[in-house]
């Protein structure tokens, strides 16, 4: 067959047919515009969420390094310096010196060090507002939060006085020195959250010179391998190398998290976006795949007539595509546009989820936010014009001329009835005269409306009051968070003193206090406990990132016990609240598996609660041997005591395990009891209780003992359901605005190819009245089907949604409201848009439209 060369005449044919479609080209924008705009905001918030968390891990870990070595010496770091596996440039040093003891510091820990740029530079945390690293022997940089707690003022060359005590073979003494520094930087950490571990930077001279006379803390270097693979194998290889090695080293946890993320992790990770991107390709599909094949159906006979005279297939698919590809041009753009601005306006929005990161944290921005969302829309596009192209360039020229759409290519059964044809059958008929138009508009419109019911759905079901209360023991709390980091021996104060809960307890409005305590104890490793652990399943991320790689049923027989956190509580009361309330002291919603609460029991003493595991070996009645050290080391003996189990929860991951029991038995058994946090109930004025708190926090100067109320929790939940309201109503409403699009545009196309028949059918007989009821009927039986879809698919829609979003203490509730609105807001869509548009194109006489068409 001889090949035809009319590139020019397909393009100016292009050209043509796309200035002749005006109706098509306006609404085919609107479509992608709004696909653009969704895939590029979905981009744009998914992205900065990810970048964001990854960071906010990285500031919790306090680099963004692989690896950190405490402790090593000179010969250590050249040969990790010389390791091929190394990246030289990534080594950071840090020369710790000494901990601070300013009284101010009382506390926390302040340790003066020595940082290098590389550590700097790892440090992701840190931001420096003002200043650069000291070089002289006096000089500086401090964080904000220091300079404020002793009164210095954030300028450059302020006065800095600290107090570095002396150290005699690794050993405190009494000695204490001051030296003045100046001020020559200042820095703030980018999370929010409390840190209850300080650096502040001194320079290398005043380092060099203070270890000539002084003895100074060993060194640390973090540093990265060439690339994050193999870290753990690496890593041993590396501490080979360097031995003898008695030091603390550490792989960063958030590359060991990612290696050890199972597919079924990555799959529940990654399903919620895959679904989105679905939701919004399919959404996009159904209208811009609409639009063309109306209007393709429309032209069809221009189309047959192009083959005639000798255009191929394949040029009138070009032809197609040309038309598709010139709408992208000037849609894509707009919507990206429109879709990075909006995005920009939810990322903080959403980044509130994520408690403790500045607004710093969420100024990410990567170019293939724009490349993705370009890729996806023009993919949803061609998709959409591909089954109208095929249909163009499969058409006969014969075929062309009387071509009516496939669908409705369907044997009609001869109907008869006593009193003629009824409005009402003759609308339902209609509806379904095109099949794919009709399902199309109906799958288009049930969509936006699946949505809004599950997003109302999920907002509804949360329930703030109840999180508040799953989230505190009592109205009011006073928590601090050193309590699992320093023991504070060398201070002369306690984060919780008892002058503190003395005047708590005085104030207007308190009705009691409740404390809670909290230390490290030693279970003695046998019997059950040997059983509870021999059977225990132990993720393998958790052994990467804690033990090494070591068998912990290994290292318990060894030591002959096991490490746990024990709480002492105050009242048999509290163990009830904490036995619903049980997230707040367990990394998971917990269960009771065995026995159950007593508080007369519990306050009587000798019982303890485990907070345990599933299936767990130890039950409600075994007795279980504790020990607690005497002094600061285990050399220096321990205090034995044997409790009986009252209950156990299932509440801990792997050696998590916790143990709940009364405050006297605490009490008698630790040497240094400290209070973790106190539990405050009011007469009901929560507000007015919280603000006397907090001036009594203030008076006593404990900047690391936080008041938390019921009233935050309430006021965190409603943000997260004003979130959820924002985000997910701006994407119904886009989705909404495609299946409008999609109905508006099949009922004008579906009335104005029937314009003749409305007038031969006026002709006939029948009055403009009636049939501007079969229109209305029409667009009222659209309503019903969707209404049918929403109660059926909606409502099981909705029930998924709210257990893959489900929200901390929600409880599913039937949207009603949003319903009933859903069900109006479409019936008025579908019975005004009909008649509008019927009104439009009934003007002229009845011989004019006939005339028109013929």
């Amino acid at each position: 067959m001889l090949q035809n060369n009319n590139k020019e005449i397909i393009k100016k044919l292009s050209d043509r047919s796309f200035k002749t479609n005006k109706m098509r080209n306006i609404i085919s924008v609107l479509a992608i515009v709004l696909t653009t705009v969704l895939f590029t905001s979905l981009f744009t918030v998914g992205y900065s969420m990810l970048e964001a968390f990854n960071n906010y891990q990285a500031m919790e870990y306090g680099t963004k390094s692989h690896v950190q070595f405490q402790d090593l010496s000179n010969r250590q770091i050249d040969i990790i310096r010389k390791d091929s596996s190394v990246d030289k440039n990534s080594i950071g040093i840090v020369k710790n010196i000494a901990s601070l003891k300013n009284p101010e510091f009382s506390t926390q820990a302040v340790n003066l060090t020595v940082y290098d740029k590389k550590s700097l530079e790892s440090a992701v945390n840190v931001e420096m507002i003002e200043g650069s690293l000291p070089k002289n022997n006096d000089e500086i940089v401090m964080p904000t939060k220091i300079l404020d707690m002793i009164d210095v003022p954030h300028r450059i060359g302020a006065e800095v006085k600290l107090i570095i005590p002396k150290t005699e073979d690794g050993v405190l003494t009494n000695e204490k020195e001051t030296f003045k520094f100046k001020l020559v930087g200042y820095f703030e950490y980018k999370t929010a959250i409390a840190i209850p571990l300080h650096d502040v930077f001194t320079s290398e001279a005043f380092y060099d010179n203070y270890k000539k006379t002084h003895e100074v803390a060993p060194t640390s270097v973090s540093f990265n391998f060439f690339n994050d693979k193999d870290l753990q194998s690496k890593f041993d290889k590396l501490i080979e190398k360097i031995q003898p090695y008695s030091g603390k080293a550490t792989i960063n946890p958030i590359y060991l998290s990612k290696q050890a993320t199972t597919f079924k992790e990555v799959v529940k990770n990654v399903l919620p976006i895959i679904l989105i991107v679905i939701l919004i390709l399919l959404s996009g599909y159904l209208l811009i795949y609409n639009i063309f094949y109306i209007s393709v159906v429309k032209d069809i006979k221009y189309y047959g007539l192009l083959k005639t005279i000798g255009t191929s297939p394949y040029q009138l698919k070009k032809l197609i595509i040309k038309q598709a590809n010139r709408l992208c041009i000037v849609a894509i753009p707009i919507g990206l546009v429109l879709g990075f601005l909006l995005g920009m306006v939810f990322v903080p929005l959403v980044g509130k989820f994520m408690e403790g990161l500045n607004k710093t944290a969420f100024e990410y921005f990567n170019p293939l936010i724009f490349v993705f969302a370009v890729i996806f829309s023009y993919v949803t596009v061609r998709l959409s014009c591909r089954k109208p192209a095929k249909i163009v360039s499969s058409v006969s020229p014969i075929d062309a001329v009387r071509y009516s759409d496939k669908s409705n290519r369907i044997k009609r059964k001869s109907k008869s009835g006593k009193h003629g044809s009824k409005i009402h059958k003759m609308a339902f008929s209609n509806i379904f005269r095109n099949r794919r138009k009709a399902i199309l508009v109906l799958v288009s419109m049930s969509l936006s409306c699946i949505i809004f019911l599950t997003v109302s759905a999920i907002i509804s079901s949360s329930n703030p009051e109840r999180a508040a209360e799953g989230m505190m023991l009592g109205d009011i709390e006073i928590r601090h968070g050193l309590a699992d980091t320093a023991k504070f021996e060398d201070n002369e104060v306690a984060p919780i003193d008892e002058n503190l809960i003395k005047d708590i307890k005085n104030l207007d409005g308190v009705s009691n206090v409740s404390k809670v305590y909290k230390d490290l104890s030693y279970i003695v490793y046998e019997g059950d406990l040997k059983d509870e652990v021999l059977t225990q399943k132990v993720d393998e991320e958790y052994k990467k990132q804690f033990l090494q790689g070591r068998d912990p049923e290994e290292i318990a027989e060894n030591n002959g016990f096991l490490a746990s956190d024990t709480v002492g509580l105050s009242s048999g009361r509290l163990l009830s609240k904490l036995s619903k309330n049980n997230n707040i002291y367990s990394q998971k919603n917990s269960k009771i598996l065995s026995g159950s609460i007593d508080e007369k029991k519990f306050d009587e003493g000798g019982y303890v609660v485990i907070n345990g595991h599933e299936g767990s070996k130890i039950k409600a009645g075994d007795k279980i041997k504790f020990r607690y050290l005497k002094g600061d080391t285990i050399g220096e003996g321990y205090i034995d005591k044997e409790f009986k189990v009252m209950a156990v929860f299932d509440g801990a991951q792997n050696f998590n395990m916790g143990m709940y029991i009364n405050e006297n038995d605490f009490k008698n058994m630790v040497i240094k009891p400290y209070v973790e946090s106190l539990v405050i109930d009011t007469n009901g004025d929560v507000k007015s209780v919280e603000n006397k708190i907090n001036n009594l926090n203030k008076k006593y100067n404990n900047p690391y003992t936080k008041v938390y109320s019921k009233n935050i929790y309430i006021e965190e939940a409603r943000e997260s359901q004003k979130v959820i309201k924002i985000v997910g109503m701006s994407a119904v409403f886009i989705i909404g605005l495609i299946g409008v699009l999609n109905f508006i545009n099949t009922m004008i196309t579906n009335i104005m190819s029937r314009k003749q028949e409305f007038a031969m059918i006026e002709a006939v007989g029948m009055t403009r009245k009636q049939l501007q009821k079969m229109i209305i009927l029409e667009g009222f039986y659209y309503g019903v089907i969707i209404t049918i879809v929403n109660l059926t698919f909606g409502s099981m829609a909705t029930f998924l949604g709210f257990n893959i979003m489900k929200l901390r203490y929600s409880v599913y509730a039937y949207p009603v409201g949003a319903l009933i609105i859903s069900i109006l807001i479409v019936f008025l869509i579908t019975s005004i848009v009909p008649l509008i548009v019927y009104h439009n194109v009934s003007k002229d006489s009845i011989v004019e439209r006939i005339r028109e068409a013929e």
